[in-house]
């Protein structure tokens, strides 16, 4: 992918209209967004606006991607608050400093395992994971931000969706029906202008039109709002670097890293698809460390690819990374311009847009997907998600995650290809394969059929089909040319199959040999233990070798009879 100053060299003024169109598009959805995600985060709307202005400029400067825009997300914020609200440690005069020194340890991790190329690993978490892990990410949002909503004040919970609704129920006498009203109009307002007036930004119209109703109602009074904001460049701030504290947030740190990374890859497979970009994933996962570990000097917290401000960009025609400098040029300027109409956006208003992004992300299809194909999608959805929205901190539920990844992974590679041939009588050339031993326990020989790969996480599945499929008194084939590679667990397992036959009357011949594998079964001992006249290496013919080691067995059944 291009440099900046490849980038910068080789920019052309014909995009100059289309980088510029999309760009005062993401800035329109990004505008709510972010100050509704920094409320999520537990912070000051006014530092998600700093979190995007300060990362798309460095994201211009290092990213690798023309089309991603980056910022604030509702997941990772989510995470930020679960994470630091079961820290004993974080009070409310010190959550921001903690906030600060989090960002820039997910850019460290972040910057580590991209150097160290271990950001391919997220290849491997499964999309049930993700699914699961959002679904409830989108049930503790919309618990977390009810309270929001309806103006009500409540201790503190164990972030986790029940105690957020039982303390919600047990302090509803408390509701602001002012706020609750602003709320569920700002909702309204979104969900017409999406159905009436599409091209619109609806979110921004919906906050807006909170705005106006404040203004001319006077409902300030009323109502909880923002208030007022410095309308100035993102301010210098210094992270407070302490090895207790960095004790504490590793491991959320590690975990939001992780989300984060997740989420890049998501976007930059999509993003293939559209466009036909190829991005280097731990370049860019490189990029956005640096940009979380840099951000945190500026007042930002930590931040990863955006879905729907990507999408924006694509879908409006952006070019280059100089979409994501315009946008947040528009975003500083609207702060600097209009700070006093920022100042008047009512809390409930973005506690409602938080709601309908969180709505949003339940897909109910992809859910019902995961019970309706296999049992071990299903299992891992009802994990996740139940680790998601039980446990009292969500990176928890990401570990969670990964780990049944890993399992899923291990368990799909453990199971072997494996099944029986036998001749067909009128066709002596043709095969037919059976999967059950009772379809050819009854013929004179037996002949298995082995491929892919046979490592140590197979060696158990290798056991327990060699046993279903042994019978004493009988010659054995072995196929092994289909068999792709082979380690030494493995190996002994076939050899202790080739001891019990030989014990019990009957013998072993291997049939498909490549030299890499008669090499493998040398040093092992095995070739030695069955004979030289008992295996036949792989000609250019197919089944060439195994049609020897079959006539081969013929001859042995003649000669027993």
């Amino acid at each position: 992918m291009p440099n900046i100053i490849t980038t910068i060299s080789n920019y052309k003024l014909k995009y100059l209209r289309q980088d510029l169109t999309a760009a005062l598009g993401v800035a329109a959805i990004s505008l709510p967004q972010v100050m509704a995600f920094a409320l999520l985060a537990g912070l000051n709307p006014i530092y998600g606006l700093y979190t995007f202005i300060v990362s798309n400029i460095l994201f211009f400067i290092t990213g690798s991607s023309n089309y991603m825009i980056v910022g604030p997300t509702n997941m990772v914020s989510v995470t930020i608050a679960s994470s630091l609200n079961a820290i004993g440690a974080v009070t409310p005069d010190n959550y921001l400093q903690f906030v600060i020194l989090l960002t820039f340890l997910v850019g460290a991790f972040q910057v580590v395992l991209g150097l160290i190329k271990i950001g391919n690993l997220v290849n491997y978490i499964s999309d049930t994971v993700i699914i699961g892990i959002t679904t409830g990410v989108s049930f503790i949002i919309i618990s977390g931000q009810l309270e929001n909503l309806l103006e009500i004040e409540i201790p503190a919970g164990s972030g986790n969706v029940i105690s957020n609704i039982l303390n919600l129920i047990n302090n509803i006498e408390q509701t602001n029906f002012y706020g609750l009203a602003m709320g569920i109009f700002t909702i309204i307002a979104v969900l017409l202008c999406k159905k009436y007036f599409p091209r619109l930004p609806s979110y921004l119209a919906g906050v807006i039109a909170a705005i106006i109703l404040v203004i001319i109602f006077d409902l300030h009074q009323y109502l909880v709002i923002i208030g007022s904001i410095d309308a100035s460049l993102p301010p210098l701030r210094i992270p407070r670097f302490d090895l207790q504290a960095f004790r504490i947030l590793s491991s959320s740190a590690l975990s939001i890293a992780i989300l984060g990374f997740t989420q890049v890859l998501s976007i930059v497979k999509i993003m293939e698809e559209k466009t036909g970009e190829v991005t280097d994933l731990n370049r860019e996962f490189i990029s956005q460390g640096f940009i979380n570990m840099s951000g945190s000097f500026f007042s930002s917290f930590a931040i990863t690819g955006s879905f729907s401000r990507s999408f924006t960009n694509v879908e409006l025609g952006g070019k280059t990374r100089f979409t994501a400098l315009m946008a947040s040029m528009t975003v500083l300027i609207s702060v600097i311009l209009f700070s006093r109409l920022v100042s008047l956006i009512p809390i409930s208003s973005l506690a409602a847009v938080v709601i309908l992004v969180a709505v949003s992300m339940l897909d109910i299809e992809e859910i019902l997907k995961c019970f309706s194909t296999t049992r071990a999608d299903a299992i891992t959805f009802l994990v996740t998600f139940t680790t998601t929205v039980l446990t009292p901190r969500l990176d928890f539920a990401i570990y969670v995650g990964v780990i049944v990844s890993a399992v899923i992974v291990l368990r799909n590679t453990s199971d072997i290809n494996y099944s029986h041939l036998s001749l067909e009588e009128e066709e002596e050339e043709v095969f037919t394969e059976e999967e059950d031993i009772e379809e050819v326990k009854e013929d004179d020989y037996i002949v298995i059929n082995l491929s892919g790969t046979l490592h140590y996480n197979t060696a158990e599945n290798l056991k327990e089909e060699l046993t279903q499929s042994y019978l004493p008194e009988k010659v054995f084939v072995i196929r092994l040319r289909r068999v792709e590679d082979i380690d030494l667990t493995a190996v002994k397992e076939l050899e202790k199959f080739v001891d019990r036959v030989q014990e019990n009357g009957g013998e072993v011949i291997l049939a498909g040999l490549d030299q890499q594998k008669r090499e493998i079964f040398e040093q092992a001992g095995l070739l030695q233990k069955i004979g030289e006249e008992n295996y036949y290496t792989e000609k250019e013919n197919i089944f060439s070798s195994t049609k020897k080691a079959i006539e081969k067995a013929e001859e042995k059944v003649n000669n027993d009879e």
